[in-house]
């Protein structure tokens, strides 16, 4: 999931219109090279963030940090979906989906990974 958030970065910074396509619902904003620069580099940091925590799956610090990233990008996700009606139910699917088993995965597995 790192490395899908590293791609779609490169993607947000190449074509930033056709990136946003996410941000579709009745309220969401004209797409613009700015907001898609702002979600590439979003994007970044978590990818960087979930590598980091992969290769040092037992460091703590790291490991809580990469829990928090799939938290916070399941509240941003979330909250575009359901509070500000930016985005669709069709194309917020993915990242609810991957921010949420990533999410649960690392906190029912935290005790096999850090001893």
């Amino acid at each position: 999931m790192s490395v899908l958030a590293l791609i779609h970065s490169v993607v947000c910074y190449a074509t930033p219109l056709s990136s946003m396509r996410q941000f579709s619902g009745p309220r969401a904003p004209p797409p613009s090279p700015v907001l898609a620069h702002v979600y590439g580099m979003h994007n970044i940091y978590t990818g960087a963030i979930r590598l980091l925590a992969a290769y040092n799956i037992d460091n703590r610090e790291l490991y809580l940090l990469a829990c928090l990233s799939f938290a916070g990008n399941l509240f941003l996700n979330g909250s575009e979906l359901f509070i500000w009606k930016t985005s669709r139910l069709y194309e917020a699917r993915f990242p609810l989906v991957t921010a949420t088993v990533g999410f649960c995965w690392m906190v029912t597995q935290s005790k096999q990974y850090l001893a």
